[in-house]
């Protein structure tokens, strides 16, 4: 049935192509491999930074001499890389999500002003809001609570920095 359907769109830029593009890539395809994975990863990558904040956080002219607070400013502010990964993950999932499931596919043809729409066949409709609800949903929601962890985690703990610097007991 699939293949009696001619479609005008580019196969590159068919919904279902471009999931399978997303999940086959490296970036992309941490959540898919499990809540372990896309951890695993997400703090590989804020270790991996950390070194990096640490020397930019020898630069500021407060902290000089305080290797503790160098170290906890550090900590906090390299957490902005895995939130970067995650807001990343999280737009890419998201539009592919809205492409699936979306009744019309807007393409290119040629150029980026001669976009056309396309009405997605009955059977195309329901394969990719099935794709969409069984696949990709359960990842934005995935990378969704782990944001959100991670927000909070970033909120508490330059909370108590803040907290335990203001009342100079740092």
């Amino acid at each position: 049935m699939q293949s009696s359907i001619q479609s005008p769109v580019p196969k590159e830029q068919i919904p279902l192509h471009e999931f399978i593009e997303l999940s086959s890539s490296f970036f992309f395809s941490w959540p898919r491999k499990g809540t372990l994975v896309l951890l695993k990863n997400l703090i590989l990558s804020w270790l991996l930074t950390l070194p990096i904040f640490i020397i930019i956080s020898t630069g500021s002219y407060s902290s000089k001499g305080d290797i503790t607070k160098i170290i906890i400013i550090s900590f906090i502010s390299s957490l902005i890389v895995p939130l970067a990964i995650l807001i990343r993950q999280f737009l890419g999932w998201n539009y592919i999500c809205s492409r699936l499931r979306s009744h019309y596919i807007f393409y290119e043809e040629s150029d980026w002003h001669d976009g056309q729409t396309w009405e997605k066949p009955n059977f195309w409709k329901i394969r990719d809001n099935l794709i969409a609800t069984q696949e990709v949903s359960p990842i934005l929601s995935l990378i969704s609570k782990i944001t959100i962890g991670l927000l909070l985690l970033l909120s508490i703990s330059t909370s108590c920095f803040l907290f335990f610097y203001l009342n100079n007991e740092f």
